[in-house]
């Protein structure tokens, strides 16, 4: 296994002989995806490259406040993609950030760095560490392998970009993701200037009044199954249509039956006009990307999802529940 400093030096020479550059994160962007999509394209502009950072197909509102965002173009591939270095950011497959063939097809260098569990090593240059609490970690560790004497660390609005990531990897420190390592990386990124104040008020302090009602409805539709073991909400297009709400709104539904002693496994299925997706959850003792892989999904252990297109909502709901099943079945 090739060492994980030659591989930072790997991606510091494809920075270098690199002009142009295209950047994306994964599909529907969260705070880690779209944290190291700003990071590194505000560090790839102060070396003098010119970048094209991309995300789709739409931002969360709770994002939007992150320095730098102006610079993304949402939805929107490059008239002529002729990049000759791309850098994919937690993206598992190469597919991950949606149809960017086009643009993968025609780079000299395709570099990928991730840290989920199942990651496929597509591109020129790998950078897979699944023990990394985040991207922004790993992000982090390439600032400063950038020299032994005097590394060119983040400023403060892409400190504030990485901390975001880190934040929300790790659920505010609470997932078993949580290791020193990020604790030492989150400690930097806050001394270089990150806004934790504003990160934390704008991402887990702010809810509009459609998200506190479609929050307030999911509870009520909550159904505790598998003696108390795996708890489930359905939200379907009527939910969302009654209070003109919309699937982005959903965020941090996922996670609060988690907070009842006994639940294992939480899901969230939402029925959307095309697709049903799942958002799974995990109290710990269940690996709960191994669920979503059975669907074509993935994630992380402790959170993960997949989507569905073709099926009802029952449907997938009825699947997974088997699935979940045979999973929690044993836990006493």
């Amino acid at each position: 296994m090739e060492n994980k400093l030659d591989t930072l030096q790997k991606i510091w020479k494809a920075i270098s002989d690199g002009k142009n550059f295209f950047i994306a994160g994964h599909l529907n962007p969260d705070g880690d995806s779209l944290g190291c999509t700003l990071a590194m394209t505000s560090l790839l502009e102060r070396l003098g490259k010119t970048v094209y950072p991309y995300a789709a197909p739409v931002i969360g509102n709770d994002l939007k406040f992150l320095p730098g965002l102006s610079k993304i173009h949402v939805g929107v591939l490059p008239e002529k993609p002729d990049f000759d270095t791309v850098i994919l950011l937690e993206c598992s497959d190469r597919q991950r950030g949606g149809d960017l063939e086009t643009v993968l097809s025609k780079a000299k260098m395709l570099v990928n760095i991730d840290h989920h569990l199942v990651s496929d090593e597509y591109g020129n240059v790998n950078y897979i560490d699944s023990k990394a609490s985040s991207t922004a970690e790993i992000i982090f560790q390439l600032f400063e392998s950038s020299s032994e004497e005097c590394p060119l660390l983040p400023t403060a609005d892409e400190a504030t970009c990485l901390y975001t990531g880190l934040v929300t990897d790790t659920g505010r420190f609470v997932h078993s993701n949580t290791t020193a390592e990020a604790l030492r990386v989150a400690s930097a990124l806050v001394a270089l200037g990150a806004d934790v104040n504003k990160i934390n008020q704008v991402i887990y302090f702010t809810k509009s009044y459609i998200e506190l009602k479609l929050l307030g409805r999911a509870l009520e539709k909550m159904e505790m199954r598998f003696d108390n073991k795996y708890s489930q909400i359905i939200l379907t297009r009527g939910d969302f249509e009654a209070l003109g709400a919309t699937a982005a709104q959903t965020q941090g539904i996922v996670s609060q039956p988690t907070m009842i002693p006994g639940v294992e496994v939480s899901a969230l299925i939402k029925e959307e006009p095309d697709k049903v997706s799942v958002n799974l959850r995990s109290r710990g003792s269940v690996d709960v990307s191994r669920i979503a892989q059975t669907f074509s999904g993935g994630g992380h252990a402790r959170a993960s999802g997949f989507k569905i297109a073709g099926k009802s909502v029952n449907e997938v709901a009825d699947q997974l529940s088997k699935v979940v099943y045979d999973v929690v079945k044993d836990i006493e």
